[in-house]
């Protein structure tokens, strides 16, 4: 009985980190890290994208993929508490800014 007690903790800890702990990786040519968040909403998702952390050259709103934009958001969302749609190069900067 203490076993199964203790699995169930043990399953609702895990659970309770994997909503609240997310993580992105930085693309640098010569220094990548792995950096943990604490997210700012509890989501599924735990792998994140910072596309601003890279050697490559910013692009503007208008250039980004639906991909790139959808990364955005739910970055800005989840890492910064930002909701935002990128309807406007402004929105793009705030995220960049933080």
């Amino acid at each position: 009985m203490k076993t199964n007690i203790t699995l169930v903790l043990l399953m609702l800890a895990l659970a309770s980190l994997w909503l609240s702990v997310g993580f992105y990786e930085t693309r640098f040519a010569e220094d990548n890290r792995v950096v943990f968040f604490i997210k700012k909403h509890p989501a599924l998702q735990v792998q994140f994208e910072n596309i601003f952390l890279a050697d490559e050259d910013e692009k503007p709103l208008e250039r980004l993929s639906d991909e790139e934009r959808r990364a955005v958001i739910n970055y800005c969302k989840y890492r910064l508490g930002i909701e935002t749609e990128l309807k406007r190069q402004e929105e793009l900067e705030t995220c960049k800014q933080r």
